[in-house]
Parts: structure tokens; C-alpha cells; sequence
């Protein structure tokens, strides 16, 4: 992590933004300024990066972007503020994958403290997959095969995150598959 922050510091001097103030009255620039921050940590990226004017308070606004650079996938957030013309961000956090289907086990249900029934295979370790099983159980008791069924996967609020956060849950047979926009998924099977 120390790298990270010595990254971020470099970076700081190199995204000016128009003049001092709230970042939610401009998620536009504040958004654009993440997206410089991402490639400046990641290189030639693809993917997708917000700062939500619904993600805003005091101030500052929480920023998550998802980027693929290289063959691995980076979720990474951060806490925007502008101070004196340059956008500052705090609070780092990130998590790097190389995107594949993991084994059906319990491991991500259990990992994140949820009590739901059977096992998941995950494509991504950066989400709540847990709480996502708890909805998608729902899915498997009340859904007909081929109606899907939209689960959030994020326990608060959410707001401007839907990218990110809503998964749309379908039964086939036995398995209930939930994939956001991004490509992240969820393979369920309720009775392991």
C-alpha cells in the first residue's frame, strides 16, 4: 500500500481542476480527474469510473471505477476532494484479479458473514457475493426459469453505483446466474 500512496501523491500535482470548491457540484470533472488518477495507476485502461453527485457529501465524493489493464481486472475507490485547484483523493482501496470462475464452494458466501443456503461460483473476488446470495435465494424460490430478477450487492447506499452494484439474477434449472454491467457474475446453487 505504501507504493499506492506514493503513486497517488505523484499523481495529485497533475490533475488541476478549474478552481477550488465541492466536488459534487461537478461529478463530470471530478469523474474525469479519477479516470486520469486510474491510468496514471494502471496504464492503458478500459473500463468504466464514476464520482456520483450521489455519492457526495461535505464536499468530497466517493469515486469506484473497474478497469482492465494487461489481462487483470482493478476495482479501486477513493475519496475525491478538491483543494486549491488539484483534485486530492483519499482513502484508497483496490483489489486486482485475473478474471476466471472460481470452484462452487462456500468460501465467498461465508467470507462476507451471510447465512445463505448451497454454494457460488464467482468470476471476481471484489463484491459481496453473500449478500448477492441472499437475493439470488429469493430468485430460486419465487422466480420462474427465464424471468430474471434484479439483486443489489451492496448492503447501503448505492446510489449512482448501479454499474457496479445491480446484478441481474436468473434461474436455469438449478443454477441462478447474477452478472452486473460490468461482467462480474455469480453462479448460485441453492442445495449445494
Amino acid at each position: 500500500m505504501k507504493r499506492l500512496g506514493v503513486v497517488i501523491a505523484v499523481g495529485l500535482a497533475l490533475l488541476p481542476a478549474a478552481a477550488a470548491g465541492s466536488v459534487a457540484k461537478e461529478p463530470h470533472t471530478a469523474t474525469a480527474a479519477f479516470g486520469a488518477l486510474l491510468r496514471q495507476l494502471y496504464g492503458n485502461v478500459h473500463g468504466y469510473w464514476t464520482c456520483p453527485a450521489a455519492q457526495s457529501f461535505d464536499g468530497n465524493s466517493d469515486c469506484l471505477g473497474e478497469v482492465e489493464a494487461g489481462g487483470e481486472w482493478h476495482q479501486f475507490s477513493a475519496r475525491a476532494h478538491r483543494y486549491h485547484g488539484i483534485f486530492d483523493f483519499h482513502l484508497p482501496q483496490a483489489v486486482t484479479w485475473t478474471r476466471h470462475w472460481s470452484q462452487f464452494s462456500r468460501h465467498y458466501i461465508l467470507r462476507s458473514g451471510e447465512d445463505a443456503p448451497g454454494v457460488v461460483s464467482v468470476n471476481s473476488p471484489a463484491y459481496d457475493w453473500g449478500w448477492l446470495a441472499n437475493c439470488a435465494a429469493q430468485v430460486g424460490g419465487g422466480t420462474r426459469a427465464g424471468h430474471p430478477r434484479v439483486c443489489g450487492a451492496f448492503d447501503g447506499n448505492s446510489a449512482g453505483l448501479s454499474r457496479f452494484y445491480s446484478f441481474t439474477c436468473a434461474r436455469s434449472g438449478g443454477l441462478i446466474t447474477c452478472r452486473n454491467a460490468l461482467g462480474d457474475a455469480m453462479r448460485y446453487r441453492p442445495h449445494g
